[in-house]
């Protein structure tokens, strides 16, 4: 499989965040801070740099935590 990096998260995000802003979807405030907030954070690293999902959060390369996924609410 191959690994998923920056740029493949960045994209897929971005568009998330782009259809929140939009009202396109419209999930609980705490996913829609979520995904600004990762936006944020990939935009400031190489896209290149492969990122890590494990135990619902998202590691950089070298295993730093980068951010968890926020709980979802019933």
């Amino acid at each position: 499989m191959k690994k998923l990096d920056v740029e493949h998260y960045l994209y897929i995000y971005t568009v998330r965040k782009e259809m929140q802003e939009k009202g396109i979807t419209n999930p609980n405030e705490n996913v829609k801070k979520f995904t600004r907030e990762l936006v944020e954070i990939l935009e400031k690293m190489p896209l290149d740099e492969e990122i890590i999902l494990k135990e619902s959060s998202f590691y950089d390369s070298k295993g730093r935590l980068l951010i968890k996924f926020p709980r979802l609410e019933n």
